[in-house]
């Protein structure tokens, strides 16, 4: 089954897809090392789950090719 949606979010550097979504919060500037989920649905509880801070949304993989 294929995965169909990360979580990103924006910095200076451009985007940073988190990598972990449990403990502590690791991002990456590779698109290959984010965590994958496997609905949008369930990226979207992920991103809402962080600080404010991060300003994360969660899009569908499909689209990182296309970035």
């Amino acid at each position: 089954m294929a995965f169909a949606a990360v979580v990103a979010r924006t910095s200076q550097n451009g985007l940073e897809y988190l990598v972990r979504e449990t403990g502590r919060d690791e991002w990456a500037v590779s698109a290959q090392a984010a965590a994958r989920f496997q609905n949008l649905r369930e990226a979207t509880r992920a991103a809402l789950r962080l600080p404010g801070r991060f300003r994360a949304f969660a899009f569908p993989a499909d689209s990182i090719a296309e970035l």
